[in-house]
């Protein structure tokens, strides 16, 4: 076995993270907390814009983004936060504005949420010089259609960059101060079935038949298609105890809201990661989810509620690319066990709640993905010969900047 060295820095490589980084969807998101990631340990990246038609209204968007942003894109490492099916119009997009693809080494970080990625998007994976995942089951996912990748994580640690002053209070969205708040996101602009909203209605209803004199409400959050939430609410008969909440929220409404509530749950089919209870933890509150795909990552039954589930086969429609694959679907007898249990024990699902924030930061913090990016970086800094210069011509090591980790890195290779 041979031991890999080097000494030689990434400072000096320019760093492009790339994609949608204004956009209110899960790729914004992604590509966001890649970002905090690298501000948490210094790292000198900048960002690019591919599309530009994002609104930039976020002022928790515009405390990340704006100071880091350029328009054009240099040589060096480029991290692309986008996925097979959007290869072909960035490409194109960015050789329309003079910005060469070959001219550095490039990363695509995609997201999928079935355990085999797309075989038609995987051909266009092949165009980058490697591939990063957000979770071991989007690693597993894009295994099985045979693109190897290196395992980061993603961040969910709402930052000092990531806030906008005090949450906002339960009062702001209608909760009540002395419910027991079940907050759940879905999202109605395409298939519903994945986030499966009707599973946590059909908890919320066993929770309230057995327990008709404790305070509960139920907050649902439509993510995105607003107009297709009132709609399908108005399937919902008019109910004090349900809270359904169609206005958009900014990056600091839907943080406040996941604070103002005290359990996140999250009845899904299948997550590429599960960034609504990874949040949800962050913050401190308890997070209930069905114990298969993405999250499971950074949930277990030590940290918080875990949902049995069923494997189920996808049918042709149910869901793009689905057909042959399969996907969970939850134990709603076995969430309300759980809740049940936390309902008659409160200091307990407190205790759990904390001991979730502490695993969660640990391992999803802004330093921990930070870091595991940060060793990715040193690797191809290290491997790449364009990015080696020959020993003689190294510069000497430079002192380790406060709050970054510098220095060898040492990697035992076969």
């Amino acid at each position: 076995m041979a031991t890999l060295s080097t000494d030689l820095g990434v400072d000096g490589i320019p760093l492009t993270v790339i994609g949608h980084p204004w956009a209110p969807i899960g790729m914004g998101e992604q590509l966001r907390s890649h970002l905090l990631a690298g501000n948490a340990l210094r790292l000198n990246q900048a960002v690019y814009d591919v599309f530009r038609y994002a609104q930039r209204t976020d002022s928790v968007h515009a405390r990340i983004v704006t100071p880091l942003e350029r328009a054009d894109i240099p040589g060096g490492i480029r991290v692309f936060h986008i996925n097979g099916d959007e290869v072909e119009q960035v490409l194109a997009a960015i050789a329309t504005r003079g910005q060469d693809f070959a001219a550095g080494y490039n990363v695509i970080v995609p997201a999928w949420e079935l355990p085999a990625y797309p075989a038609v998007w995987a051909a266009q994976l092949r165009r980058f010089d490697e591939v990063w995942a957000l979770s071991s089951f989007i690693q597993a996912s894009l295994a099985a259609s045979g693109i190897a990748s290196h395992l980061v994580g993603q961040a969910v640690e709402s930052s000092a960059e990531a806030l906008s002053g005090p949450f906002l209070p339960r009062r702001h969205f209608g909760i009540r101060e002395s419910a027991f708040a079940l907050l759940s996101f879905f999202d109605l602009s395409s298939y519903a079935s994945r986030k499966n909203p009707q599973a946590v209605l059909a908890l919320f209803a066993m929770l309230r038949a057995a327990l008709p004199w404790h305070d509960l409400q139920l907050v649902l959050k439509a993510k995105n298609g607003e107009r297709d939430a009132e709609e399908w609410a108005r399937g919902i008969a008019a109910d004090a105890q349900i809270k359904v909440l169609f206005q958009p929220l900014d990056s600091h409404g839907v943080r406040s809201l996941i604070n103002a509530c005290d359990c996140f749950v999250s009845l899904h089919r299948a997550e590429g990661f599960g960034r609504g209870p990874g949040e949800a933890m962050a913050l401190g509150r308890l997070a209930m989810a069905t114990g298969w795909s993405g999250n499971v990552d950074f949930m277990t039954p030590d940290n918080a509620l875990l949902v049995d589930h069923e494997p189920v086969g996808l049918r042709d429609g149910d869901y793009p690319h689905g057909l042959g694959q399969s996907w969970a679907e939850p134990s709603v007898p076995h969430a309300f066990r759980l809740l049940r249990g936390v309902l008659a024990d409160l200091p307990a699902g407190r205790a759990m709640a904390r001991a979730g924030q502490a695993d969660v930061l640990r391992s999803h913090g802004n330093r921990a993905v930070g870091l595991r990016i940060l060793d990715r970086l040193e690797r191809i800094a290290a491997e790449t010969p364009r990015f080696s210069p020959p020993p003689a011509a190294r510069p000497a090591v430079r002192p380790a900047a406060k709050g970054r980790r510098r220095g060898v890195v040492s990697t035992v290779v076969g």
